[in-house]
């Protein structure tokens, strides 16, 4: 990353992690949405009509994605 940007990303951090003090977040919900997607991985990890790992592995990448969650660059192909 261009040394701009990581000082960039580092203030822009540090001034949301302040800015999260007066908001009000909803634990209950990350919580819930938490459960939600569990669930979800459990019903694919379980789902015999997947015969490939790698597939299972993909199922569950696009879950992480549907929550915009990052799955890292060891499954990025594109």
């Amino acid at each position: 990353m261009d040394v701009k940007l990581e000082i960039f990303a580092g203030v822009v951090s540090e001034a949301i992690q302040q800015a999260i003090e007066y908001i009000h977040i909803d634990t209950d919900d990350i919580h819930s949405v938490a459960l939600v997607i569990l669930g979800e991985i459990k019903r694919i990890i379980q789902d015999e009509t997947i015969e490939d790992d790698f597939f299972v592995v993909e199922e569950i990448v696009k879950d992480f994605e549907k929550y915009n969650i990052d799955a890292g660059i060891r499954h990025d192909f594109g």
